[in-house]
């Protein structure tokens, strides 16, 4: 099954977002980084409106040079607008989550990276277990649904193809 997370960062992070991108190898984990994802002469706001769009979950890497970015901000918005499940990194001290998000509880990356990076991998891999369990119960109740058409099915057939009995026969 697939599953997409878009990370949202500022380029001054890429660092960081290298750091995530390693944590998250070799699982079942499709991850949208533009800087890699997107090739030269790509138009850049429709491929990251389309990831954004076809994300499992949103990952921002919220810093002081994240803030100052435009990019980072209409992610975020869109995002929101699209209801994501939206996973905030924050790696500088002291800053707070904008606006939309601001309710959210976060990741202090700035106190412990490689604890808070570790952490981000078991969130993510729960809301993939999670889609998972969803995609199993969405097939067995599919399942449960066509076997119950099935049988309906057999009964009318059965009850179209009878031969009508013989009323019983009066003797005087």
């Amino acid at each position: 099954m697939d599953f997409k997370v878009f990370v949202s960062y500022s380029t001054k992070d890429l660092h960081q977002v290298s750091a995530l991108q390693s944590q998250l190898a070799n699982t079942p984990i499709n991850v949208f980084v533009a800087e890699h994802a997107i090739n030269p002469s790509q138009e850049l706001a429709s491929t990251i409106d389309k990831a954004i769009n076809n994300c499992d979950l949103f990952i921002v890497l919220w810093s002081n040079n994240a803030k100052s970015s435009d990019w980072v901000s209409q992610e975020i918005g869109k995002a929101t607008a699209l209801k994501k499940t939206i996973l905030p990194l924050v790696l500088d001290s002291g800053l707070n989550l904008p606006g939309f998000i601001s309710g959210l509880k976060y990741l202090p990356v700035f106190s412990d990276p490689e604890n808070a990076l570790v952490q981000a991998k078991e969130i993510v891999e729960n809301e993939y277990k999670i889609k998972l369990d969803k995609a199993k119960s969405d097939k067995s109740q599919k399942d449960k649904s066509a076997l119950a058409l099935l049988g309906l099915s057999a009964l009318v057939l059965w009850a179209v193809n009878r031969k009508p009995e013989e009323p019983p026969k009066i003797i005087y």
